[in-house]
């Protein structure tokens, strides 16, 4: 069985030189290497980033304004479906404590950090489509799936 294409997206502002190394030496020594890795600068020209980082297939793709985090990714993501490389596409950020910020009740980052070790944890079995009932859910609690 051949190996999944992986395209990766990665969102940075600029701000966090060091993370951001860290990251994309953390994808460069991934078991199954990536077909394409896509570098969106929210805001900045990414000049400092080498064409060549860690060797990655890399592109990079700055933007003149700050879309945040959802539409950096959109736009990196778009980027990859268009050019048809990938099979698994993964959206990594320079900054892990994003999703503290967003999640600012205790109960709700129990239950995520509940959802997390449960999927490590657990076997993932066959996949299925999610209804649409389920999609509509989960836009209106603010939490889109993405497609």
């Amino acid at each position: 069985m051949p190996l999944p294409r992986v395209g990766v997206v990665i969102v940075t502002m600029g701000t966090r030189p060091r993370e951001l190394a860290a990251l994309l030496a953390s994808v460069a020594r991934q078991d199954v290497p990536a077909t394409r890795v896509v570098l969106v600068g929210n805001a900045t020209p990414l000049t400092d980033v080498p064409d060549d980082a860690w060797g990655l297939p890399l592109t990079k793709l700055p933007l003149t304004e700050n879309l945040g985090c959802p539409g950096g990714r959109n736009a990196g993501l778009a980027l990859l479906r268009d050019s048809d490389a990938v099979d698994v596409a993964v959206e990594l950020d320079d900054d892990g404590l994003l999703m503290t910020a967003r999640l600012r009740s205790p109960s709700a980052l129990r239950a995520w950090w509940g959802g997390f070790f449960e999927g490590l944890r657990t076997p993932c079995g066959p996949r299925g489509p999610m209804a649409w009932r389920t999609v509509w859910r989960m836009t209106r609690l603010g939490r889109p799936p993405v497609v």
